[in-house]
């Protein structure tokens, strides 16, 4: 009797040890096929700020600059690119996939012009005052002054969208702020309306 019950206990011991075991790999062969896509929240809050335009950094570019005016007819191949929705803005933004975890913010200028800023903590730096690490926006409908901050330019729609890329006086690391604007940038004319 002492005996089958110290078998039965170390085959139940055995029995949890590779049932432990087993779930321990097949959670890390899952983790291991797993792409990891950026961390994007879905924070909607919309603020009253003056401009697109960190105020902190004077980052506005000359009144002579002209946009970069681009078609929904791209060269990027679409397989290489992921995308967020933007609900309150009702749009779809596409980015070159290889960049790690952003979030967004849809906000308002003074003017009323709604934009969607873009920002990761890996770029936020200590030269600013509350930096963020915001690397890039897209204006719904700008305005002819907000004009003056944009890299590139899109019509979806009807509706004029603009891409305005942060400056690097903030940033703790411009080159990966240039990785973040690049990604977004060269798939600035895959954004679609919802």
């Amino acid at each position: 009797m002492v005996q089958k019950r110290g078998r039965k206990k170390l085959f139940v011991a055995i029995a949890a040890i590779g049932a432990l075991v087993l779930i321990i790999a097949v959670v890390a062969i899952v983790k291991s096929m797993s792409q990891p896509e950026p961390a994007v929240s879905n924070d909607t809050t919309q603020k009253d700020t003056p401009s697109i335009s960190d105020e902190a950094n004077n980052t506005e570019k000359p009144a002579t600059t002209e946009p970069e005016k681009v078609t929904s007819e791209s060269a990027i191949d679409a397989a290489n690119t992921s995308s967020v929705t933007i609900e309150p803005m009702s749009i779809t933004v596409s980015y070159v996939k290889g960049i790690d975890g952003f979030d967004y913010e849809v906000l308002r200028t003074g003017s009323g012009t709604k934009y969607v800023q873009f920002s990761s903590a890996k770029l936020a730096g200590t030269k600013c005052t509350d930096d963020i690490g915001e690397f890039a926006s897209i204006i719904e409908k700008p305005s002819a002054d907000e004009a003056t901050t944009l890299a590139k330019t899109t019509t979806v729609d009807g509706t004029d969208y603009g891409l305005s890329l942060a400056e690097s006086t903030c940033t703790s690391d411009a080159a990966l702020l240039q990785q973040y604007q690049k990604a977004f940038s060269e798939a600035f004319s895959l954004l679609k309306k919802m």
